[in-house]
């Protein structure tokens, strides 16, 4: 990269946002991060993220990620309070309307607010000197050179005053831009205003609908778990809630309807949600008292900019996180996809070799290809629901046998620890999907399947 200014830009200060600033901190002279809000220091709420609120959680594969890119975070995180638990052993999971049995995986997560884990990630990266936050600015439009095909910058304008007065604009040049700014990203519009075609959408829509309400965890409360999880069970129980911990000895109580079965954010209404979940769930509800009124979010369909296809784009420029595909956020996939994406990002700069062009179109190719496996995943489980709406593929032979073995799989999951571990190895994106079709877990699935159902094992 010798030779160039070497500045980046990166549109929107979330996660995946900064997960992208800290990769390319490792390629450019100068990182800059811009950002609508005033970014706090700890971990405080904002008005861009509203959601900030609900249910979030980094999957395993992220916090993989976060060690390597930000090493001893995780036990910065935990000193301030974050919660490590082992995904099986430590949660209580009833699914099918079955409990499933608790054994000791080895594969720990970390349960803490947003707020926390975006402070911690902010924090660090303002260790670094090549990287500068520029924040109360909005991204207004692209800066091309003459002949429209590079991107050169971005117009921004400022909405306080600060070094430049409130409603002021400017351009920001750059040797590359990247877009992080959500599911609101307006540049599908920016580009056809450069005379490039808009991206095709693909959307898939359960309804699903999830309120958040935070409560003192109990002093002296006994259970075998740590988080416990009601999952819905299609067709026809569309109802669904998590407790979780977080920091400053908080838990944190989720109810969640498909179909438009919205949970209510009223006293009584949020009462009786929560009892229809089971005894056990209401119990846990009851044991506490509530410190937060309950949020409602129901911006929740699966939300796919097929950017990859385009045959035409403008060079230095790319798309990730939200803004290139927004999952059913009740999956917590959307922080882990953008860190692999950041990943393949820095990985496509380091082949370049200090040519920038062209580096924005593979890296969308690679998007997609990393996107695909948490997609059908999410959609896939959307799509069992009747009222979703969204394209229903697979009505070949090799579709339906791959529907009816995963259903078989996830069955099996009850008795078999081997299919459990590595389920949760596909659903926690440490593994493909296609690792599921290993012989040895077929021969497990079809012994479940067509034999008697063995003891756990």
């Amino acid at each position: 990269m010798n030779g160039q200014t070497n500045r980046a830009i990166v549109m929107g200060g979330s996660v995946a946002g900064l997960w992208t600033a800290r990769v390319l901190a490792d390629h450019f002279d100068e990182v800059l991060l811009l950002e609508r809000d005033s970014l706090p220091d700890g971990p405080e709420t904002r008005s861009g993220v509203p959601q900030a609120r609900q249910y979030h959680i980094m999957l395993l594969r992220g916090l993989q990620i976060l060690d390597d890119l930000f090493p001893g975070l995780r036990d910065e995180l935990i000193a301030e309070g974050a919660i490590p638990f082992d995904i099986i052993q430590d949660t209580a999971v009833r699914s099918r309307n079955r409990w499933l049995p608790q054994f000791p995986s080895g594969k720990v997560l970390l349960s803490c607010s947003r707020l926390l884990l975006e402070a911690g990630l902010r924090r660090r990266l303002r260790t670094f000197d090549n990287v500068r936050f520029v924040e109360n600015v909005e991204v207004v439009g692209l800066e091309t050179e003459a002949q429209i095909t590079r991107i050169a910058g971005v117009h921004v304008k400022h909405l306080r005053d600060g070094a430049q007065p409130a409603g002021s604009t400017e351009t920001l040049s750059a040797d590359f831009v990247v877009d992080a700014l959500g599911r609101r990203s307006p540049t599908p519009e920016w580009l056809t205003g450069l005379g490039y075609d808009a991206p095709e959408v693909s959307v898939v829509d359960s309804f699903l609908g999830y309120v958040t309400r935070r409560y003192r965890r109990p002093e002296n409360f006994q259970a075998s778990w740590r988080m416990m999880l009601i999952g819905a069970t299609p067709p026809d129980d569309p109802r669904g809630g998590l407790i979780f911990p977080e920091e400053n000895g908080v838990w944190t109580v989720m109810l969640a309807g498909v179909n438009k079965d919205y949970p209510p954010t009223d006293e009584a209404g949020f009462d009786e949600f929560a009892r229809s979940l089971g005894p056990e769930f209401y119990a846990a509800v009851q044991a506490t008292e509530p410190i937060s009124k309950a949020y409602g979010y129901r911006g929740t369909d699966s939300r796919r900019h097929h950017y990859e296809k385009l045959t035409r784009w403008p060079d230095r420029l790319v798309v990730l996180g939200d803004a290139f595909c927004g999952f059913n956020p009740i999956y917590g996939q959307g922080m882990t996809v953008s860190a692999l994406s950041a990943l393949a990002l820095g990985e496509e700069i380091q082949k370049a070799g200090g040519n920038l062009d062209g580096v924005g179109q593979r890296c969308l190719a690679k998007f997609s290809a990393i996107t695909d496996g948490a997609w059908l995943l999410a959609t896939s489980s959307d799509l069992e629901w009747p009222g979703t709406e969204g394209e229903r593929k697979g009505d070949g032979l090799a579709d339906r046998f791959a529907s009816w073995y995963v259903s078989q799989l996830v069955g099996a999951t009850f008795y078999d620890r081997t299919l459990r571990l590595a389920f949760v190895d596909v659903t926690q994106l440490v593994k493909p999907a296609t690792s599921l079709f290993a012989p040895g877990l077929m021969l497990r699935v079809f012994r479940h399947a067509w034999g008697p159902k063995p003891r756990v094992t």
